[in-house]
């Protein structure tokens, strides 16, 4: 049997053996934590030194990267106009060349019709002065009447009640 003594000194030490760990534990976490700050310090020494290259770069190339950004966006200026002129010029051309086709259709009918028996007998009163007031309807016997029904004026024969449409 163990005395009160020996149980005393047990216990002082089983505390004084408990506290020694402690004391190295102690001692090894704070050396860790201050390799942790030295670790975070230098990172953060090289994040700074790194932010200050890149602003430094920054502000060296920012001059050239306005110019560069200018010089693209007067490119696109001049490539728009370019397109712009093309599509219209494309366009123009078609519609120059669709509004000739069309005349020349027109023309050849004309010509087709100036043939025609019809054709030479308008050329002959044209000749005489006689189909510029025949169509107005201004030759001595022909009155041009307004229907109201189709809003338009017929050319009437004094004597004679039908007619034909005319442009006034």
């Amino acid at each position: 049997m163990t005395t009160g003594a020996e149980r005393g000194q047990q216990l002082f030490a089983d505390l004084l053996e408990t506290m020694q760990r402690t004391t190295a534990t102690m001692e090894r976490l704070d050396a860790e934590q201050k390799n942790q700050c030295r670790t975070i310090e230098q990172a953060a020494e090289k994040a700074s030194k790194t932010a200050e290259d890149a602003a430094e770069a920054f502000a060296v190339s920012k001059p050239r990267l306005m110019i560069w950004t200018a010089l693209c966006a007067a490119l696109l200026v001049c490539a728009g106009w370019l397109i712009g002129y093309w599509v219209g010029h494309r366009d123009g051309w078609a519609s120059g060349d669709a509004s000739g086709y069309r005349q020349a259709i027109a023309a050849n009918a004309a010509a087709s019709w100036a043939s025609t028996p019809s054709g030479q007998l308008a050329l002959e009163m044209d000749k005489a002065g006689l189909l510029q007031p025949l169509g107005h309807c201004r030759l001595p016997g022909y009155e041009a009447k307004y229907d109201p029904k189709v809003k338009r004026s017929f050319c009437y024969p004094t004597q004679n009640a039908s007619g034909w449409a005319v442009t006034p």
